[in-house]
């Protein structure tokens, strides 16, 4: 249970920093408590459920108004409320477009291909990923303009929207941050900072949901044939108290500190260690 523990602790923390949550709960999961690459996996899809319930409670006006919207006959919505609606519907869409497919190779392929035993196989290709995140973060961070989903037009909030999804799920993979690839790629298409990282977490929900489905359904439930449900529910309760707690001191952080020194140098550092070890 303590390694369950320190993991949503860590899911809890790491969320809000765009180092890769997945990657990193996948990373020590392997190497640190030496659990299997498949169940450490299906761990970092269910860990980022009460991180998700964090964002849904803080957001939770947002959501509720989005939520009215789908019927706005019977409730009082403006436009920006209809407008929130249709970036999460066709961002969720284009998520799904790349989630799936990226999902399955990651799962059956790189993971299933790959003997047990080969933690540092896995942890490479983590590692690799990570590098990745840090490059898109040192060349996007700071691209950014006046854009607001108030103001743009009902065509131009289709294409930003679904090119942010289709983005997003690329994060399904270990290594690559959701939160830095999303954020940087609403900046890269214009809009302002604070606009960008609200949209990006209002993402994040319906997108960790469906993960946790696809786990269900492509994955067998994994987690469960290996964590009973009150392991379950315990990471939950710790990554959401955790994570509600530290969400707005940590987004501050990562607003003011340049963490793709830290993506690129961690993935070289694992590259550096493990290579040779592998070699001789």
């Amino acid at each position: 249970m303590i390694e369950y523990i320190i993991i949503a602790i860590l899911q809890g923390l790491f969320e809000w920093l765009p180092i890769s949550s997945s990657g990193q709960v996948m990373m020590i999961s392997i190497n640190f408590f030496g659990i299997p690459p498949e169940k450490a996996f299906s761990l970092s899809i269910w860990v980022h459920l009460g991180t998700a319930i964090a964002v849904l409670i803080k957001l939770r006006k947002d959501y509720v108004q989005i939520i009215k919207s789908i019927i706005p006959r019977k409730f009082e919505v403006d436009e920006n409320d209809v407008k929130k609606r249709n970036w999460l519907i066709c961002a969720t869409i284009g998520t799904a477009i790349t989630a799936i497919p990226l999902y399955l190779l990651f799962k059956f392929v790189i993971i299933e291909g790959f003997d047990a035993t080969q933690g540092d196989v896995l942890t490479l290709v983590i590692s690799g990923l990570l590098i990745v995140t840090g490059i898109v973060l040192l060349i996007f961070r700071r691209k950014f303009g006046k854009k607001n989903i108030k103001t743009v037009s009902d065509r131009e909030l289709i294409k930003d929207s679904s090119i942010s999804g289709l983005i997003q799920g690329i994060a399904i993979l270990p290594g690559i941050s959701r939160s830095g690839f999303t954020v940087s790629t609403i900046l890269f298409e214009k809009y302002d900072q604070d606009q960008s990282l609200k949209l990006s977490f209002l993402m994040s929900v319906p997108v960790v949901l469906a993960s946790i489905g696809m786990d269900i359904i492509f994955g067998e439930g994994s987690v469960f044939g290996t964590i009973d449900i009150f392991t379950i529910l315990i990471i939950t309760a710790i990554s959401f108290i955790v994570g509600y707690l530290s969400m707005e001191l940590l987004l501050k952080i990562a607003q003011k500190i340049n963490f793709s020194y830290f993506c690129i140098l961690y993935g070289v550092l694992s590259f550096v260690i493990i290579v040779p070890f592998m070699l001789f």
